[in-house]
């Protein structure tokens, strides 16, 4: 299900090429920092001239909080223009099976963050690869990492605002192996065929 509720599925992009992450709209740490690449990158896609060859999609690992309401609030807040999909527990497990990521539901940090929508403490986190997952226009998986998003220490404002302490540090000084919206926009320009030139700031 997308951020409408509406059902969908990885089959319904076939013919374009598909950048794939795996994300939670509670995270604190690097889903900020992944939807903050996306967004550069994408606006790259679109000045380029793309953005009908090439769509974005961050897919839930925490099902039982991200309703397809969250997400469409997820996607105010954020400014992300892709869809965002949420699932079963047992249709995501599948997805994220198939594509060789890890999550499983772990402790909260003490004292435990708030959640950005409903104002309550957390209750669990969710712990999950980093990275994200090219597929071509034909369905096929052609490029994938598990580094950490490396975004240059620029964030926006509302996004900036779910980060806690670890997410910060990240920000600031993001750990090794990473990646940058510049080393994802050549992954992409290597599947269209063109050089996608980075997005100004």
């Amino acid at each position: 299900m997308d951020e409408r509720g509406q059902p969908t599925s990885l089959a319904a992009y076939r013919g374009r090429v598909v950048v794939l992450a795996s994300f939670l709209t509670l995270c604190q740490e690097t889903c900020p920092l992944t939807t903050g690449a996306f967004l550069s990158m994408h606006r790259a896609v679109a000045t380029a001239g793309l953005d009908n060859r090439v769509v974005f999609i961050e897919a839930t690992v925490d099902p039982d909080r991200d309703s397809s309401a969250r997400l469409a609030a997820y996607t105010q807040l954020s400014g992300a223009r892709w869809p965002l999909l949420t699932g079963t527990p047992e249709n995501l497990a599948s997805l994220w099976k198939f594509f060789g990521a890890y999550y499983e539901k772990t402790p909260v940090a003490t004292p435990p963050g708030i959640d950005w929508l409903t104002h309550q403490p957390l209750t669990y986190d969710v712990s999950h690869s980093d990275g994200f997952f090219l597929i071509d226009a034909r369905g096929h998986e052609r490029f994938a990492t598990i580094a950490t998003p490396d975004v240059g220490g620029q964030l926006k404002p509302a996004l900036s605002n779910l980060l806690g302490e670890q997410g910060h540090r990240d920000l600031s000084h993001p750990g090794t192996p990473s990646w940058t919206p510049s080393q994802g926009l050549q992954a992409i320009g290597w599947l269209v065929g063109r050089n996608i030139a980075p997005a100004s700031s």
